[in-house]
């Protein structure tokens, strides 16, 4: 470990003579090259000098990429990370097609009824408390305030929607990284994904009220119709990717790493640009191969993990380097007010509503919902997007909430894993 701090304390002095020489020079090279390549050499030795003091890998991509983003050294510019949105979205659809290889049909029959009852329960709970806690605050709250009541409660429900929602990315990240197998693992597993299901419905319907409340109609069909072409449609597409992916696995039988991060690219892209979800989209292409051919669910998976490395830590750099430290400044006290009640929540409905043959679902459980990413921050654009009247104040707020959840999410996940002892071996003393 101490060799991977010199690096890093070296890197980042190379980066801060870098920063300043650019000032001195008018052509300067392309921002998103230097965001790339630097984020990336920092977010490996940054894992390797977290995992040295028990953390999970995850972590020190995250702080390192704080720490050299335009937000707080400012070695790193802006407009490169800004720029990095293409490798984000082709981490999210990696780390979903690991997660479809573990939704065996097997693992939905032992689990997916009690997943989903909690799942609604954890939901309901913690949307009911940061409901009231926002339209309490309404007074403090510079965008809530002008409104009247019944806009400040279709405001608060759209905000606390969006605060609900969990982070199966970071969730998934952590999982591979300390390769945990087990009962607890898949039941979490499950949980976030089904959870965010929940959410994205959620959302629309919040959405379509939020407008109506402005005067701006409750679209019925169109709502059931964009919800649906959202879920059912990535579900399509998912199924049509995994058949190509089978295709190339029995015909090819080669270079299925390249193949891999190519498609997953292209899923990314595409199932963005559909209206899709990349994260659903992926996540049904590793679940149907994982159920029709296992060995094929197999190779994928070790596949990911071989290629996968370089894209988590420069994805989860990046997200470190584009967090707004300045947003937690903004709305401090009221984000970490609704962070702590949000966290009060998901504690209490797992210890009250959790199943009761597994302990470990009670006393742990909790811990593993608390991370948030890519999903939230996506919500948090759509709201700023759908209502410029009073949306950018919203995702001020809900970034600076998860500027919090992103820091202390993963450390509590990998705690709770470990505790459960479905950490293996050397991963769960944090020495290999």
């Amino acid at each position: 470990m101490k060799g991977a701090v010199v690096r890093l304390l070296l890197l980042m002095v190379l980066l801060a003579i870098i920063s300043r020489a650019q000032l001195l020079r008018v052509d300067s090279g392309t921002s998103v090259t230097l965001a790339a390549g630097a984020l990336l050499l920092c977010g490996l030795f940054a894992g390797k000098v977290a995992k040295g003091f028990g953390l999970p890998r995850l972590t020190g991509y995250l702080l390192v990429g704080v720490a050299v983003g335009p937000h707080a050294l400012g070695f790193i510019p802006g407009e490169g990370v800004k720029g990095l949105d293409l490798v984000k979205g082709l981490a999210v659809s990696l780390i979903a097609l690991v997660a479809g290889t573990e939704l065996r049909l097997g693992l939905i029959r032992r689990v997916g009824s009690r997943v989903a009852l909690l799942c609604a329960a954890v939901c309901g709970v913690t949307f009911v408390v940061c409901f009231g806690a926002t339209f309490a605050l309404k007074p403090l709250l510079p965008f809530l305030a002008p409104m009247s009541v019944p806009q400040a409660l279709a405001v608060s429900a759209l905000l606390s929607t969006v605060v609900v929602s969990f982070s199966p990315t970071v969730t998934i990240a952590i999982v591979q990284e300390t390769s945990a197998r087990g009962s607890f693992t898949e039941f979490l597993m499950a949980l976030v994904i089904i959870g965010d299901l929940f959410v994205m419905v959620a959302f629309a319907l919040a959405a379509g009220l939020t407008r109506a409340s402005f005067g701006g109609g409750f679209d019925i069909a169109g709502l059931v119709g964009g919800v649906g072409w959202e879920l059912f449609g990535s579900v399509v597409v998912g199924g049509l990717l995994a058949v190509a992916m089978l295709v190339y696995m029995r015909g090819v039988k080669r270079d299925l790493p390249l193949f891999l991060v190519g498609l997953s690219f292209a899923a990314a892209e595409g199932g963005a640009r559909l209206h899709l979800s990349p994260l659903l989209v992926s996540l049904a292409a590793g679940a149907l191969i994982a159920n029709l051919d296992e060995h094929e669910g197999e190779r994928i998976h070790h596949a990911i993990q071989r290629a996968g490395l370089p894209v988590f830590a420069l994805f989860f750099a990046a997200a470190g380097a584009g967090l707004k430290l300045d947003a937690l400044l903004t709305v401090g006290p009221a984000a970490l007010l609704l962070v702590a009640l949000r966290g009060a929540a998901i504690w209490f409905a797992c210890r009250r509503f959790a199943p009761t043959d597994d302990p470990r679902l009670k006393r742990y459980l909790w811990m593993g919902l608390i991370s948030q990413a890519g999903v939230t921050f996506g919500l948090a654009a759509l709201v700023s997007r759908t209502f410029p009247s009073f949306g950018a104040q919203v995702e001020v707020l809900i970034v600076a909430m998860i500027t919090t959840h992103e820091l202390v999410g993963p450390v509590l996940t990998r705690k709770a894993l470990t505790a459960s002892g479905e950490v293996r071996g050397d991963e769960a003393t944090g020495t290999a």
